[in-house]
C-alpha cells in the first residue's frame, strides 16, 4: 500500500481550519448574544442577528470549499469502507 502525498498544502488545509473555526465562533456567539440582550435593544439584537446569517452563508459556503479539497481522501475512505480494504 502507497501513501499518497496530498496535493493540498498544509498552510493552505490550516487556513481553511482556523477561518472554519472562527466562523462557528462566530455563529455560536453572534446567536448566543442575540437570545441574551434585551428586547428593548432591538437595532443591537439585529445586529447579531444579521451577523448570525451572513457568517452562517459564509460557514457553509468555507465547509462546501474544505469537503471539495478532500474530495478524493472522502471517496477513497468511502470505498475503503465499502471494499473491506485495509
Amino acid at each position: 500500500m502507497s501513501v499518497q502525498k496530498s496535493p493540498i498544502k498544509p498552510r493552505t488545509q490550516l487556513t481553511i481550519d482556523v477561518i472554519l473555526f472562527s466562523l462557528f465562533i462566530i455563529v455560536t456567539l453572534s446567536k448566543l448574544f442575540e437570545t441574551i440582550i434585551p428586547p428593548f435593544m432591538l437595532h443591537i439584537r439585529f445586529m447579531f442577528h444579521a451577523l448570525h446569517g451572513i457568517a452562517g452563508i459564509a460557514m457553509c459556503l468555507v465547509v462546501a470549499y474544505h469537503l471539495f479539497l478532500h474530495w478524493a481522501w472522502i471517496k477513497a475512505q468511502f470505498k475503503r469502507l465499502i471494499g473491506g480494504q485495509p
